[in-house]
C-alpha cells in the first residue's frame, strides 16, 4: 500500500528501512523522503515506527485496530478491507 503519495513510498519500503536499522522519522525522511512534502503520511509513518496498528483513517476512533490483538492475520485482513472500502 502506498503510504506517501508525494514520494510514492509504500509500507513495504518503510518496513524494509526499519528492518535495515532506521529508527526515527528523521531516518525515514532522509532515506525515503516521507513526510517532507504535504506531511499527511507523517502520523501513519510514526505509528509504523512505534509499532502501533494504524487506523484506516475513516474516523473510526481506532475500531479497526481494536481487533483481538492475538490474531494478527485477522487484524491485517480487517485493516485491508477497511482501507479498500475507503
Amino acid at each position: 500500500m502506498i503510504v506517501c503519495v508525494c514520494k510514492s513510498v509504500s509500507d513495504r519500503q518503510i518496513k524494509a528501512c526499519l528492518e535495515a536499522g532506521a529508527n526515527s522519522l528523521e531516518d525515514l525522511q532522509i532515506d525515503l523522503g516521507v513526510a517532507l512534502c504535504c506531511g499527511k503520511c507523517g502520523p501513519y509513518v510514526q505509528e509504523m515506527l512505534d509499532g502501533v496498528p494504524s487506523c484506516c483513517g475513516r474516523g473510526c476512533g481506532g475500531a479497526c485496530s481494536s481487533v483481538d490483538a492475538g490474531d494478527t492475520a485477522t487484524q491485517v485482513v480487517v485493516m485491508q478491507e477497511l482501507a479498500l472500502a475507503a
